[in-house]
């Protein structure tokens, strides 16, 4: 694996999150499943530093110093329907995540108990990070393609109303055009056009249905812990999206290229070397419009690293997309 010379690195300054603490707002019943799970009274919790969302995610301490790790948040908004996905996920996807140890639905909210594994998210990817994630993703391919559960959902349907930017920027009046007005005077980097970028994801359906691999579907570095070892696991799995098994890897590839290396080397030494060329630059379009359109609006209240974290990806998707298209 290598390092770019020429500028793949970003690094952003770190932006003020707090996460909800369980300890706070949260049902009684909800404490007191996690305090029974814990096997003992509750010390100390410790929220995680980093994230998207505003759901629990916390290592808790009992008086005896046993410890847990906490998702927990309410239904309604998405993030108890998340945590409660990522319980039921955790019996297919195995060793690939944290081991769970109970989950409980109470009072409006669900919340999964799980193993501490011992290791930090990811904060800047490392060059001996490659190889590990090259041996995670042959532990994907073969645990997930084909997808163990039966029920799932389209990745391509699921993702399809965030699709549109491009369209809408040439023509505001196309069926079902979205709000772009906040981008339409910006111009686009690395010499991408408008018109090449909405011709490719017109084929995001013919791309992406045929997939038969249950995806991740959001692996960034704050969803990746590294142990002290070296090994890497999948954290927040929340959905039952059915792709091709490299669309996770499309996904993956341009937040370490924000680290300073090739995606397409990082793509090209997972188990994906088979990967569709034209379905990856598919997917990076529609990955790019999303990011491009959302990281450009104003900034959401409580999460500050939202969109830059969006303008990040969507800069290092279009510049891999000009990569592969020179």
């Amino acid at each position: 694996m290598v390092v770019l010379g020429y500028g793949w690195r970003v690094t952003t300054g770190p932006a003020s999150f707090a996460r909800p603490r369980l300890l706070q707002g949260t049902p009684d019943s909800v404490i007191d499943f996690v305090s029974v799970t814990l096997g003992g009274q509750i010390a100390r919790e410790e929220p995680a530093a980093d994230g998207f969302t505003e759901s629990v995610a916390s290592v808790i301490t009992s008086t005896s110093g046993s410890q847990v790790f906490v998702k927990a948040g309410p239904f309604g908004d998405g993030y108890g329907e998340a945590v409660k996905a990522g319980a039921e996920l955790a019996v297919v996807t195995g060793d690939l995540g944290p081991p769970l140890l109970s989950a409980h639905d109470a009072d409006g909210w669900s919340a999964a108990v799980y193993e501490v594994v011992p290791g930090t998210a990811i904060l800047e990817w490392r060059e001996e990070d490659l190889e590990q994630l090259n041996e995670l993703s042959h532990r994907l391919r073969a645990r997930l393609d084909p997808s163990p559960l039966k029920d799932t959902e389209s990745y391509a349907g699921a993702f399809a109303p965030l699709l549109g930017t491009w369209d809408s920027l040439l023509d505001s009046k196309c069926p079902g055009a979205i709000t772009v007005a906040h981008v339409a005077d910006r111009s686009l980097p690395y010499g991408l056009s408008v018109e090449m970028l909405a011709e490719l994801e017109s084929d995001w359906f013919s791309a992406l249905e045929p997939g038969t691999a249950l995806q991740h579907g959001d692996i960034r570095r704050d969803n990746v812990v590294r142990e002290p070892s070296g090994r890497l696991w999948l954290v927040d799995w929340t959905h039952r999206w059915l792709a091709p098994g490299w669309a996770d890897w499309v996904r993956l590839a341009p937040d370490v290229a924000a680290s300073g290396f090739d995606p397409e080397v990082v793509l090209k030494h997972s188990a994906w070397t088979d990967a569709d060329d034209h379905g990856v630059n598919v997917m990076l379009a529609g990955l790019a419009g999303r990011c491009w359109r959302d990281g450009h609006l104003p900034e959401v209240p409580g999460l500050p690293q939202l969109r830059p974290m969006q303008l990040l990806q969507g800069d290092m998707a279009m510049r891999w997309l000009a990569a592969r298209n020179r």
